[in-house]
């Protein structure tokens, strides 16, 4: 882990105009890190100024590579008596995948479907509807599409449901299966 300082722990810059501001490309070049500067100062304000002096300073920042994050802090209150109650204050950030196995996975809500119904184009998911006349309830509006699946089938429908783009842990679960076509190809 290595310790590194973002330009706006020093705190705030104020603007021209008043408005404060801070280093222009802290957000940029790491937002979790200006995150975790907000959330610490976010924390400092509730925290009793009694009635000494304060002092805030950052111990460290530390990133392990692989996403996750700590910030270390200290929020120093000088007392009557001479001493300083002292804060410590840590954030953290832990990043993860959810590849949605609930959903795309063994056992998850797509496990429900008619695999005949099913239409996976670039790695998007779309469910064939019942498409029957009159339903004023179609998926994109009932809006035409024509499909030509990898199986020879052709289908032409007004009633396509998405399901999103299915994540790289579950595309071999759910290859594509078809193309859309133009309703000249279809024919």
């Amino acid at each position: 882990m290595t310790a590194v300082k973002c330009s706006c722990m020093f705190g705030p810059r104020t603007g021209l105009n008043g408005e404060i501001v801070h280093s222009g490309d802290c957000r940029v070049i790491n937002p979790v890190r200006h995150a975790s500067w907000q959330a610490i100062l976010a924390l400092v304000e509730d925290l009793p100024r009694e009635t000494g002096g304060t002092d805030r300073s950052i111990g460290e920042f530390t990133e392990d590579g692989l996403g996750g994050s700590s910030m270390r802090a200290t929020y120093k209150v000088g007392q009557v008596d001479g001493s300083d109650m002292v804060y410590t204050i840590t954030v953290t950030v832990e990043q993860s995948a959810d590849h949605k196995d609930k959903f795309w996975g063994p056992g998850g809500t797509r496990d429900g479907d008619d695999p005949t119904r099913r239409v996976v184009v670039g790695g998007e998911h779309f469910m064939l509807g019942d498409d029957r006349p009159g339903d004023g309830f179609k998926g994109f509006g009932g809006r035409r599409f024509d499909i030509q699946f990898f199986d020879g089938r052709t289908v032409t429908t007004r009633d396509l449901w998405y399901q999103g783009v299915v994540p790289p842990k579950w595309r071999e679960r759910y290859p594509d299966n078809a193309r859309f076509v133009t309703t000249q190809e279809a024919l």
